[in-house]
């Protein structure tokens, strides 16, 4: 292989990040720590390009630190000044925000460059310039293209892409691919699901600085995809982290696009390719899927006129059959269920942002709860725990929501068959029309021990005789 020169594109202040990120610990030890021990063991020198600021650290005196040539011309300017710097002909060059970088999986990369005399560049894949082996050879390129006004690392010479498949192998998490820009990122073991915000608080006379935690909300891109058929996204909803496999299953089938029985398994996306792997999830198949006919089922769903609200009605009776559980349900019980779900639900006691699905027996005993940005996501990701364990329907269940109830969420407790509904909130027509064809009891504005029951009060015990049979208020 020859002598190689390690670089380490060092950065600084991080206004994401909130602080500078070159001494940012993971695992006991700085990131620019970490970066330049990935590189000792593949490079006889390492040059740290930028500084270390006011930081000193021991474990650092046998690197070579070189002041950038351009300052403020971002990382182009940064491998510039690390291939003007080399000593030798062969530069391994990372970015200090990757704290998990393999050095088996650089070993590979360095390989692909030495192994083509012609190749100038490699990079383990398109979309990460900064991870990359390079000759000495290409500063000219690469200065042209800084005097051109160029500051990506994106616009580079031909390159060779080192394959996902051919580095797989040494890291199955694609972890060595993976930057940092914000504090959650650190941590590979769990999602954010809120986050410490600065707020000024005012109580009418005085006010003060305090902080606060909000809920998290991200994208979350849902795809399907049959034997031999590419994955093609159905709907990119907006979610809290968290349980993305259970949200998408759950959505799949309530929306009607399969059985729990079609589900072949659930996958999250590729870390080597996006930022963040669990914003992508693909639900395969086992059989194909018929796209066009489950957009137009969604179009005639989602309308909102009183003739397509019919037409919802009934588009859900063709793939869905009534409630057939008689379960009965105490009234003490169900009206104690909210309180319950409340008392339950760790994120909304912090956030107060959260909506929340808990699915309960008719005993009150909570079985399964989940928490998100979205009324209907809750829901989906609470049935989508029982889709993937094949435990529908899910008879004898009492679904507990903490908002309102609109015609989606009685379509998805019909097909999960929920026989029950108590929503802290308000229902609508369409929902109370939906509950009453296919045999659901939908109590609505349950508060306080009270509530309004819309439809199959036949279910519930030991309530009012009244001529409302519950506390009509809404208070």
């Amino acid at each position: 292989m020859g002598q190689v020169t390690g670089a380490v594109l060092a950065g600084g202040a991080s206004r994401r990040m909130g602080r500078d990120k070159r001494w940012v610990h993971v695992d006991g030890r700085p990131l620019l720590v970490r970066a330049v021990d990935a590189l000792r063991g593949l490079c006889d020198e390492v040059l740290v390009v930028g500084s270390l600021g006011d930081h000193h650290d021991d474990r650092l005196t046998d690197v070579t630190v070189v002041t950038d040539l351009r300052p403020g011309h971002g990382p182009l300017g940064g491998i510039e000044t690390a291939l003007h710097h080399a000593s030798n002909d062969v530069v391994l060059l990372v970015a200090v925000d990757h704290p998990w970088l393999s050095s088996e999986v650089l070993r590979r990369l360095l390989d692909t460059l030495t192994g083509d005399p012609g190749a100038v560049v490699a990079l383990l894949d398109t979309t990460q310039p900064l991870v990359s082996a390079w000759r000495t050879s290409a500063l000219s390129t690469v200065s042209d293209l800084l005097d051109d006004g160029e500051r990506r690392a994106t616009r580079l010479p031909e390159y060779l892409a080192v394959a996902v498949a051919d580095w797989r192998d040494l890291d199955p998490d694609g972890r060595t691919t993976r930057d940092v820009d914000t504090p959650e990122d650190l941590d590979l073991r769990a999602p954010m699901r809120r986050r410490p915000v600065e707020v000024v608080r005012h109580d009418g006379s005085t006010s003060d600085v305090r902080t606060d935690e909000v809920v998290v909300e991200e994208p979350l891109e849902i795809r399907v995809a049959g034997p031999d058929q590419p994955p093609v996204t159905v709907v990119t909803t907006l979610r809290t982290p968290g349980h993305e496999a259970e949200l998408a299953a759950g959505w799949i089938v309530t929306e009607g696009l399969a059985t729990p029985e079609q589900i072949l398994r659930v996958e999250t996306g590729d870390p080597v390719a996006l930022a963040r792997a669990d914003d992508q999830v693909t639900v395969h198949l086992v059989g194909r899927v018929d796209l066009d006919d489950g957009a137009r089922r969604m179009s005639v769903a989602t309308a909102s006129c009183g003739v397509c609200g019919r037409a919802s009605i009934d588009e859900l009776g063709l793939r869905a059959d009534p409630i057939d559980d008689d379960t009965p349900v105490s009234w003490s019980v169900l009206a104690s269920l909210p309180d319950a779900l409340r008392d339950a639900q760790p994120e909304f006691a912090v956030t107060g942002g959260l909506h929340a699905t808990g699915l309960f027996t008719t005993d009150g005993t909570l079985v399964t709860l989940r928490e998100d940005v979205g009324r209907h996501n809750a829901l989906d990701a609470a049935i989508g725990v029982h889709v993937l364990d094949r435990s529908l329907p899910l008879e004898g269940h009492v679904a507990v929501l903490s908002g309102r109830v609109g015609f989606e969420l009685v379509a998805k407790a019909v097909v999960a068959g929920i026989g029950v509904i108590a929503a802290v909130g308000a229902p609508t027509d369409l929902a109370v029309r939906t509950a009453e064809r296919f045999g659901v009891t939908l109590v609505g504005f349950v508060r306080d021990g009270a509530g309004n029951v819309y439809s199959g009060p036949a279910r519930l015990t030991d309530r009012s005789t009244s001529s409302t049979g519950v506390d009509s208020s809404r208070s």
